[in-house]
């Protein structure tokens, strides 16, 4: 009886914090499909020793292979909700990867001002607040990586289609020229 309630007590909590974090923001955490990661991948710059964001790393399945895929970056992962971002850690404890790290964390707490990349899968209101953010810390020359929502009001330098139907496209952009305005008739 009490393996059964406790079983019936965490499958509760789990669904629990899934549902109010769903809530809170807006969407649940969604893993970055692979012909997604894959354009993601090949989106990022090569930096040697440089420092790459996931803004909303989810499960961690994105950030690890960014890890994998750059072993000489430095990678962390924000994630707001604290069931994705304790899986994340687990899957990390598994699978040792040195060089990424998770952080259960709010976005808008977290400093861009040393930071070469950032790779975002958010929904179109979050990478909306998400900008300024963006525009007002990162560094000259750094990269931002949207994967299907682009960020309003700036130009992408490269927008890249999937060779998958069902599949999104990945949006590239560079600052400063991103956030700058076209003039008009241009």
């Amino acid at each position: 009886m009490i393996p059964e309630l406790s079983m019936i007590a965490l499958t509760v909590l789990v669904v629990a914090l899934l549902t109010g974090y769903t809530a809170y923001t807006g969407i649940a955490p969604v893993p970055t499909s692979r012909p997604g990661r894959e354009m993601v991948l090949a989106s990022l710059p090569e930096v040697d020793g440089g420092t790459i964001v996931e803004a909303g790393s989810g499960w961690g399945g994105l950030a690890m292979g960014i890890a994998r895929a750059r072993p000489r970056a430095q990678v962390y992962g924000y994630e707001l909700s604290p069931l994705p971002c304790l899986l994340a850690r687990l899957r990390r404890w598994v699978r040792p990867t040195p060089n990424v790290r998770f952080y259960c964390r709010d976005l808008r707490q977290a400093s861009f001002c040393e930071v070469d990349a950032v790779v975002c899968y958010l929904h179109a209101e979050a990478v909306a607040a998400l900008a300024p953010k963006l525009r007002a810390e990162l560094p000259h020359g750094a990269v931002v990586v949207s994967n299907t929502f682009p960020f309003p009001g700036w130009r992408p330098s490269e927008v890249r289609q999937p060779q998958v139907r069902f599949d999104a496209p990945v949006y590239i952009y560079r600052l400063p020229e991103a956030c700058e305005v076209a003039a008009p008739g241009a």
